[in-house]
């Protein structure tokens, strides 16, 4: 039986939060809010305490990761991918070999960012397809253009495209489908992602 390591109180404190915000969140704190947490004012010293809880096989880091601290017991879970390229289509691919890191941890990071699966083609036009997963950050207000979830006089939530009139709202699908006209509409979230899979 593998036998539990042996923590200083600060360790365990800290091994406490890196825990908490994984399983809540679904990713780790930075140095940053680990040192805001604690009241540590230099990163070094937030490192020295993640460098001994890596030590004692509690946590493990991907170098040059944002949010790359993961629990050993828990599946490994990342919010970056390496970018290894640039296309265009009329040119090759133009190959990156600086070790770029495509970042999503900030569709993460947002407690106000939620998202909705897109059924049907209804925004086609908008390129949102049947199966996409829109991710929006809650707010009351939206711009002319903007793909909004959004209460049409207290009926269900539609995923449409926000647009201000004189004295009403229009809420646009695709050129098949007639738009929303209501002087009755309330914004839920405003689109900020479209994540499709193939």
């Amino acid at each position: 039986m593998k036998q539990k390591p042996i923590l200083t109180q600060r360790q365990q404190e800290i091994f406490e939060f890196l825990k908490e915000k994984i399983l809540k969140r679904g990713y780790g704190p930075t140095v940053r809010e680990i040192g805001a947490q604690f009241g540590i004012r230099s990163p070094n010293g937030v490192m020295c305490h993640l460098k001994a809880l890596e030590r004692k096989g509690l946590i493990s880091r991907e170098a040059h990761m944002s949010r790359a601290i993961q629990l050993s017991d828990q599946p490994l879970s990342r919010s970056s991918l390496a970018s290894v390229g640039r296309l265009n289509g009329a040119n090759p691919l133009e190959v990156l070999d600086r070790g770029d890191q495509l970042d999503f941890a900030p569709l993460f990071e947002n407690e106000d960012n939620f998202s909705v699966t897109a059924t049907g083609e209804t925004l086609a036009d908008a390129h949102v397809t049947d199966g996409d997963t829109v991710v929006l950050k809650r707010t009351k207000s939206a711009q002319d253009g903007d793909i909004v979830l959004a209460l049409i006089d207290g009926a269900d939530p539609v995923l449409r495209v926000y647009y201000k009139e004189a004295h009403r709202v229009r809420l646009e699908a695709s050129g098949k489908t007639k738009p929303i006209l209501s002087n009755s509409v309330q914004v839920l979230g405003k689109a900020v992602a479209v994540i499709r899979k193939f």
